[in-house]
């Protein structure tokens, strides 16, 4: 008989404290199933490695950032203009758990990079049929610059205030409405 499914998310759930709290590193299987219920057995029964459980945190991160953009995602524009929002929305969207939850993986992910796979495959899976033309680049420029103020907020470096940054995510989202206007017409 399997493992009940429950018992992976618990462990996933548990992690994931463990990570904002005290940051990758201190994530053990013991402490896991001391939090999470789950026990040891339990736990390598669906992650047989850390790398295993710290790649899984990242899938589960990203898929709690795609039902942010689902969320955030604007009705009564073309798909390329509600797809561009989504993703410039759920990059500059204030989370402060979603921070912590980051930096507490920095250094996991620099020490061993493959815990970055499932971002990295998610991420070629995105933009695998994009044609890189003008116009896409230009898109892309928008969402690397949200990346950014992501990444900005994590740091606090460079410090942006709180009204520099709702500018700056403004005029984000006006220049994806301008430079998505010829697909808007064409739709």
């Amino acid at each position: 008989m399997g493992r009940k499914p429950a018992a992976r998310q618990k462990v996933l759930d548990a992690s994931r404290r463990i990570v904002m709290e005290r940051g990758a590193g201190s994530l053990t299987f013991d402490e896991i199933a001391q939090v999470s219920g789950v026990t040891r057995g339990g736990i390598t029964y669906h992650f047989p490695t850390k790398r295993a459980l710290l790649q899984a945190l990242v899938a589960d991160d990203l898929a709690q950032w795609q039902s942010l953009e689902t969320e955030l995602k604007p009705e009564g524009r073309s798909a390329e203009t509600a797809e561009l929002l989504a993703f410039l929305r759920s990059h500059t969207h204030e989370n402060h758990d979603r921070r912590r939850f980051v930096t507490g993986m920095l250094s996991a992910v620099t020490l061993d990079p493959p815990i970055m796979d499932p971002a990295r495959e998610y991420e070629r899976h995105r933009f695998e049929h994009v044609e890189w033309d003008e116009q896409n680049l230009r898109l892309h420029v928008l969402r690397l610059a949200a990346s950014g103020l992501f990444w900005a907020g994590v740091f606090d470096c460079p410090h942006v205030p709180g009204d520099v940054r709702r500018k700056l995510v403004g005029l984000l989202e006006q220049l994806a409405v301008e430079w998505t206007a010829a697909s808007d017409d064409v739709a």
